[in-house]
């Protein structure tokens, strides 16, 4: 009973608290609720310079893919061409470092695209391999992402000229904190301020179009490999790797009991019975076989 009208007067109380609650306090209370639940966050607005280089970037960059490469980059009669190749890729190629390159590249596809061309110099293209999308033809030219593939390919003769022309290569890793635009836009041979030439020839097995391997085309072959190799689960390699071990050391251990093995009980033969000497055969014994076989 005495709970009952304890419970009574509590209720009563706040009733009456609530009462005495002004109506421009409980409505702005009511304002701040609402207002809780409209997002205050101003919705970011992109860059309008690196917007307008990634458009100018889809236009002016060809595509290279495993498809096309031997075709676009090549010697060719109508005149000699100058390629720049930017290598990038995305978290399994890159570890996601590839950010301020690609930002530094977009940036400087329109200063390439606007550099002079002087008389009698070879016409720069700008090309882009995704080596997440591209993981074969990353392989079998031992790309490092980020990186540039300068190609200067000289003017054909003739269609059936031969040998073929080489085609010299120049190989710029980028810095994946520190690089900028001006630094891709210099790797271009007519830029102001190139520094191409210091950057040494490459002219090794893997060169992707003059190379031993290229030449005999093997090397995409050797891109698949490679790809199988990294795609792999280790635990398989491991496997495989314990499967043949084992079938080797068996065939070992089988042949074992052949007439050049190691005597293995010599040392715990005991003193004296070592196997008598066999007695060479008397004349008379081996007249006596030779009368039996008549």
């Amino acid at each position: 009973m005495k709970t009952s009208i304890l419970a009574s007067l509590l209720v009563g109380v706040a009733l009456a608290q609530d009462a005495q609650t002004p109506l421009m306090e409980k409505a702005a209370g009511w304002f701040d609720k609402a207002k809780s639940y409209i997002p205050s966050g101003t919705p970011s607005i992109p860059n309008p310079i690196d917007a307008g280089a990634a458009a100018v970037e889809d236009k002016k960059v060809t595509r290279i893919n495993i498809r096309n490469y031997q075709r676009l980059l090549k010697p060719k009669l109508e005149g000699g061409e100058e390629w720049l190749i930017y290598l990038t890729g995305g978290n399994k190629t890159c570890f996601g470092r590839c950010g301020k390159t690609n930002a530094a590249w977009d940036q400087s596809v329109p200063l390439l695209s606007a550099l002079p061309k002087p008389a009698g110099s070879p016409a720069l293209h700008l090309g882009k391999i995704d080596c997440e999308k591209e993981a074969i033809l990353c392989n079998s030219w031992a790309g490092n992402c980020p990186s540039i593939f300068h190609f200067n390919f000289p003017q054909l003769s003739s269609a059936d000229q031969s040998p073929k022309p080489s085609s010299p290569l120049r190989v710029k890793d980028l810095n994946t904190t520190t690089t900028t635009s001006d630094d891709i836009v210099r790797l271009a041979s007519n830029a102001p301020g190139s520094y191409l030439m210091d950057v040494p020839e490459y002219t090794g097995v893997l060169h992707p179009l003059d190379g031993p391997l290229a030449r005999f085309g093997v090397q995409e072959y050797l891109g698949w490999f490679i790809y199988a190799m990294g795609s792999t689960p280790s635990w398989v390699i491991m496997i495989v790797i314990s499967f043949f071990s084992r079938q080797i050391m068996g065939r070992r251990m089988a042949g074992g009991g052949g007439r050049n093995a190691p005597d293995i009980y010599a040392n715990n033969r005991p003193a004296g019975a070592a196997p008598a000497a066999a007695k060479p055969a008397t004349p008379a014994s081996a007249g006596k076989g030779g009368k039996k076989r008549r």
